[in-house]
């Protein structure tokens, strides 16, 4: 999983180590690939007991022999730890070289083909920043599922035939829009007025509810009505994603699903499970056997009048989608948990395959808990003009004081280049924390050039550009002069790791570990940078390369998570 050349390196004294144990009649001990300290670890505790000895005694003898050996640099005990670190004097060239080819860290073309659904709000107004993480990590994993190999597509699911829908559509025919501001901002006042009148006004209620069932009907001339009109209201909400820079490859419309007739085939479909039971007309799978309780016990696929429902157009949704994909991977709040077990269940029924679903908790800002009724609902595109518009502010400061921006553009960069910097940090500040926690979203702590944060990547990563700026001549091949120093070292092992971190990001959707990983290498370079002089130093061609390793893999990792490697910051 890290580079080839580490890894024949750190088997082949690891396979050295093993077979000293059996020859001293130890038993086998694990091995830490990733050990605080070191390339390597041996943990020593479980032959503590059979050798009647302190592990810490076991690792410092282990420690000595392994010593001796030509390819240890040196070891160290730590407790029960026998660490080990590698002579990488004696591969740093070919590292360099391995480093640089292409496919470094990008897996093989795969021919199964993953479709990732997601953001998919419902195309009644602007994006709130509450699901904000929706549509960046559903993007920065399609990025990254692309670097690793696979065949993938992104979608958004268009609900264009529901209530909610029906309802934007009398708000459209019967308010008049705002005046100013972006088509879906000018919109969401005719679906709240619509929404009001619904609560209290029977009359209304009862158009939209008809309309409901004409859709349903497959009534070709409602269903077109609504259909424009969350069109109309997604018109604007694509802008957004756009600035964002995580606009959809497809829109997949629920209309289709009742247009084409699928969703009759599936309710016929699902009548024939041995699940299946009536109530009053209105047919449901019956899901105790399932452990599934209380009133979800029931989940119902028909209305009492034979019509449809959301959950059963979804499912029709989701056999559509394995026609044209091996994978579909789902990306949802964590309120849609139950729905997507629901979800599951019913697809089994119908022996199709089961999405893969990976859940996310909301975000918060600094004032609380977002909540529409409370009216505490923050636009997305709000916070993207306020970290903009800051970011722009901060490359205004034009001073090289530590803690502070600088400027290294022209007046006319600066524009775009805060664009770059306001939506990077937004998506970084994002991506970096595990989709399954909650936190709060703070913009200064987003635009922080000194701490865990997207402009301090791309500020090492201008810092890359600048060097090789100056040293402005042809990649020579690396030769390494004289001794590694240790900030080298460190930086070599964490470029190494890049192959590793990539792989197991992939396996686990654990996307957060790619902004944690560029922050470490960010960091790495920085210390290298202060350490190690490079242009007319005595190791310049070792040096050169690795800056420009460094600046390949920073750009790549920042490109896998949507966002911008600036050449000048």
């Amino acid at each position: 999983y890290v580079s080839q050349i580490v890894d024949t390196r750190t088997k082949e004294v690891v396979g050295v180590a093993l077979k000293l144990l059996e020859n001293k009649g130890w038993p086998e001990l694990p091995i830490d690939l990733e050990p605080p300290i070191g390339d390597f670890a041996i943990i020593c505790f479980p032959a503590a007991k059979t050798l009647k000895k302190d592990p810490s005694v076991i690792a410092e003898e282990l420690a000595l022999e392994l010593n001796e050996l030509d390819v240890v640099a040196s070891t160290s005990v730590e407790k029960g730890y026998c660490n080990i670190n590698l002579k990488w004097d004696d591969f740093a060239n070919k590292l360099v070289d391995e480093i640089s080819n292409e496919s470094y860290g990008k897996g093989k073309g795969k021919k199964e083909k993953i479709l990732i659904e997601h953001t998919s709000a419902n195309a009644t107004g602007p994006f709130h920043m509450g699901r904000a993480r929706n549509p960046i990590i559903g993007d920065s994993i399609a990025r990254l599922l692309s670097y690793s190999g696979h065949d993938v597509k992104t979608e958004y699911y268009v609900n264009d035939t529901g209530r909610q829908a029906v309802t934007l559509a009398y708000g459209i025919d019967n308010y008049k829009p705002e005046k100013e501001g972006k088509k879906d901002h000018r919109l969401v006042n005719c679906y709240r007025l619509a929404s009001e009148e619904l609560k209290d006004n029977d009359d209304i209620r009862k158009i939209i509810y008809r309309d409901m069932e004409l859709i349903e009907k497959g009534d070709k001339k409602t269903l077109l009505k609504v259909r424009e009109a969350a069109e109309q209201m997604l018109e604007g909400m694509k802008l957004s994603l756009q600035r964002l820079k995580v606009e959809a490859d497809s829109y997949f419309h629920e209309s289709n699903l009742i247009a084409s007739g699928v969703v009759d085939k599936v309710i016929e479909d699902l009548k024939q499970s041995k699940l299946c039971d009536e109530e009053n007309g209105a047919y449901y799978l019956d899901l105790e056997a399932e452990g599934i309780a209380g009133r979800n016990q029931k989940f119902f696929f028909t209305r009492k009048n034979g019509l449809s429902l959301y959950t059963t157009r979804d499912i029709a949704y989701h056999l559509d989608k394995f026609n044209r994909c091996d994978t579909a991977l789902n990306i949802l709040g964590e309120d849609h948990k139950l729905q997507g077990r629901l979800l599951g269940i019913a697809l089994r029924e119908l022996k199709s395959k089961e999405p893969r679903n990976l859940f996310y908790s909301f975000v918060n800002l600094p004032g609380g808990k977002m909540s529409t009724r409370a009216g505490r609902v923050v636009y997305l595109d709000d916070i993207m003009e306020q970290i903009v518009g800051l970011a722009k502010q901060k490359l205004g400061e034009g001073t090289s004081q530590r803690g502070r921006w600088k400027a290294e553009i022209k007046e006319h960069q600066r524009e775009k280049l805060a664009e770059e910097i306001g939506i990077g940090a937004l998506r970084y500040n994002i991506l970096k924390v595990q989709a399954e926690k909650g936190f709060t979203f703070n913009i200064e702590e987003a635009l922080n050039l000194q701490g865990d944060s997207a402009p301090f990547v791309m500020y090492s990563h201008a810092r890359t550009s600048s060097i090789l700026r100056k040293y402005g001549k042809d990649m020579p091949k690396p030769k390494l002069n004289c001794t590694l120093e240790d900030s080298e070292i460190k930086l070599l092992r964490t470029l190494a790791k890049w192959p590793r971190n990539v792989k197991k990001t992939a396996s686990n959707l654990a996307i957060h570990n790619i902004p944690n990983y560029v922050h470490i290498l960010a960091s790495d370079f920085n210390q290298f940078y202060r350490d190690c002089p490079v242009i007319e130093d005595e190791n310049e061609s070792f040096r050169i390369n690795l800056v420009k390793c460094s600046q390949k893999i920073l750009r790549q990792g920042l490109a896998i998570l949507g966002i911008k490697a600036p050449d000048r910051m």
